[in-house]
């Protein structure tokens, strides 16, 4: 191989590093503030937004892990992760201190809805994964 051959796949593959390196590292975790600017921003396309309390799960995690609602308020989880995920109330496996706050396996795109009725603070986890958690604090 020529010298300026081996040059050229030097360069391209920096090229392609720095790229990825840049993507990884400036890629931004979705959030409603986020999401909103972005629909305000654009004026010649109709956009659904997405529920007021929404909580995104992404690369394992609950983001954001602590919402805070008023009675009656509905928060909806959005699988954005490249694994099933299961929403349930602690403890883990029972899930007795919320029994009805148990979603079926979600896929990913998969989407879960709970409206909680009652004040008080509810824990919660993933039932493939329990070490993942997060908390609803209901005002």
């Amino acid at each position: 191989m020529s010298r300026n051959a081996s040059i050229l796949i030097v360069v391209i593959l920096v090229v392609i590093i720095a790229g990825l390196l840049g993507w990884y590292f400036l890629k931004e975790t979705p959030t409603n503030e986020n999401l909103n600017k972005t629909v305000n921003s654009i004026n010649s396309v109709t956009i659904t937004r997405p529920p007021a309390k929404t909580v995104w799960i992404m690369e394992g995690s609950f983001n954001p892990s602590v919402v805070t609602i008023a009675t009656g308020e509905t928060v909806t989880w959005v699988n954005k992760d490249d694994a099933q995920r299961q929403v349930q109330a602690d403890p883990h496996p029972s899930g007795t201190s919320l029994p009805a706050l148990m979603s079926d396996p979600l896929s990913i795109d998969g989407t879960y809805s709970f409206t909680f009725t009652d004040a008080g603070e509810y824990t919660y986890h993933d039932h493939l994964n329990p070490i993942k958690s997060g908390k609803i604090i209901v005002k």
